[in-house]
């Protein structure tokens, strides 16, 4: 049974990779993350500011939303953590291949009150759109969202632009997720 479901799971990437290979559209995706760890250093609780400061010693003033239930728990010499990550991923397909369209899921949470901060927000978001126009000459592809809003764009791979064709699909996919908590500092 474990045999039969191993050589299913690599019959199934190797069609996957051979589809992709055919389609032989275009796609990218670009990742950035980002970790800080910064330290209170002053806290304004009426104009709800605080002074944060990282490891190489910069500085700086960040206003509070009223979203921050937590807020008076916060104190000089907490630490701040904060993880961001977001990925852009373009991929083009055939025309008949998806339909355009928009679709978003988003989350929130965040700490109970009377606990120290803490919250986490995530969104992910997919745009199809179709291509209208390509110029070659100046390196410009012109795209159509559902509403019939047009917008052109000059790709950053511009070998990319023969290989797509006038009708084709192109999915923009965005993701972003952050989250933020204090943790008593060490005096």
């Amino acid at each position: 049974m474990k045999l039969s479901l191993f050589v299913s799971t690599i019959l199934a990437l190797f069609i996957t990779n051979t589809a992709f290979s055919e389609n032989n559209k275009p796609s990218s995706t670009h990742n950035v993350i980002v970790k800080q760890e910064m330290e209170v250093m002053a806290i304004d609780r009426d104009d709800r500011w605080i002074k944060l400061k990282d490891r190489s010693g910069f500085t700086k003033k960040v206003n509070v939303g009223s979203e921050a239930i937590n807020f008076d728990q916060v104190d000089i010499g907490d630490i701040i953590y904060v993880n961001y990550a977001e990925t852009i991923a373009i991929k083009a397909f055939g025309a008949d291949a998806i339909s355009a369209g928009e679709e978003v899921e988003s989350v929130f949470a965040q700490a109970a009150k009377g606990q120290k901060p803490a919250g986490a927000s995530a969104i992910a978001k997919t745009v199809v759109v179709t291509i209208t126009a390509i110029d070659l000459k100046n390196s410009l592809v012109t795209l159509k969202d559902i509403k019939g809003d047009t917008k052109t764009f000059r790709p950053r791979i511009l070998s990319n632009l023969k290989k797509v064709k006038v009708g084709d699909k192109v999915a923009i996919s965005f993701a972003e997720a952050l989250s933020i908590s204090v943790k008593k500092g060490e005096k």
